[in-house]
């Protein structure tokens, strides 16, 4: 019986919290409404990036890997090369193995700074932050606004 009437008591219209949850509810809706579109071309935007960091980061990866192939290829001709008597013929295997390695480590480089470049859709989290605190910050301007009328 009691509990019937607490019931009856939250959906009394003279309740003043019922009336500001709603409000809160139709206030944090409206934001939602105002501010998804304009997420839209933020994420075009970042996968657009995201996108060029992968070819960027997949192009060193290949180029990397192919060299490093190359490379272990022309290390085993260098060292069997250099076990010959003529120094000239070990002379230049050792130059063209250095030349690949170069090539191997330049890729592993480049594949490296693309990966650790800056994170994927920064653009539509900072925005989404932003959002974020505006809304906390006006749910706190209404809420105060209700407490101080009752």
């Amino acid at each position: 019986m009691i509990q019937e009437r607490r019931q009856w008591r939250r959906l009394v219209p003279g309740n003043a919290r019922m009336f500001q949850r709603v409000r809160r509810v139709r206030s944090v809706l409206h934001f939602v409404r105002d501010r998804v579109p304009h997420y839209g071309p933020l994420i075009t935007t970042d996968l657009h990036r995201f996108r060029e960091e992968i070819v960027k980061a997949t192009v060193g990866a290949g180029v990397s890997a192919a060299a490093g192939l190359i490379f272990a290829c022309f290390l085993s001709v260098a060292v069997i090369v250099s076990t010959w008597d003529s120094g000239h013929r070990s002379l230049v295997a050792w130059l063209v193995c250095l030349a690949w390695a170069v090539l191997a480590l330049v890729g592993l480089a480049y594949a490296r700074r693309a990966v650790s470049g800056p994170l994927p859709f920064r653009l539509v989290s900072a925005e989404m932050s932003r959002d974020y605190a505006h809304l906390l910050a006006a749910l706190d301007d209404e809420s105060e606004r209700g407490s101080s009328r009752q």
